[in-house]
């Protein structure tokens, strides 16, 4: 029920600078909001959260349609993972994130053979990196099938 009454993903301070850094109009990724990003989702226990749902909208939106910006999810992710901490790791690691990232793969999306080895090699990472979070086996389920 909590879902029904929640804002939009973009609609909090961490959406809005995710919406900015993942914009396909921008011709890179701007480190300055992404380590802002990083610096932010260390301020509330509800950071990482935030950051995943607005990523999450990014994906799904973008699938299909805008590659770019995808692309910069993508190393939007990896900045996260590596300056983020254990509970962004968990949120990566949840399945309804993995199910959102798998969808960008599918042949209706047509995604560039460089965006789908980019998403297979950081899942492969991932499982690489033995996190201990909750959700890690849902991470190397998805990873086995990938293969």
């Amino acid at each position: 029920m909590q879902n029904l009454f929640q804002s939009h993903p973009y609609s909090t301070r961490v959406g809005t600078l995710i919406e900015r850094v993942t914009d396909s109009g921008n011709l890179a990724i701007d480190w300055t909001i992404a380590l802002e990003i990083c610096d932010a989702l260390g301020e509330t226990d509800e950071g990482p959260r935030e950051a995943i749902r607005a990523i999450r909208k990014r994906l799904t939106s973008s699938a299909g349609k805008d590659h770019i910006s995808i692309w910069y999810t993508l190393i939007l992710i990896e900045a996260c993972l590596k300056n983020c901490g254990r509970r962004f790791q968990a949120q990566v690691a949840n399945r309804d994130f993995l199910h959102d990232l798998i969808k960008v793969l599918l042949p209706k999306h047509n995604p560039p053979i460089q965006l789908q080895t980019k998403i297979l090699f950081m899942i492969k990472s991932w499982v690489d990196a033995s996190w201990d979070v909750p959700g890690r086996r849902d991470l190397e389920k998805v990873y086995t099938a990938l293969r």
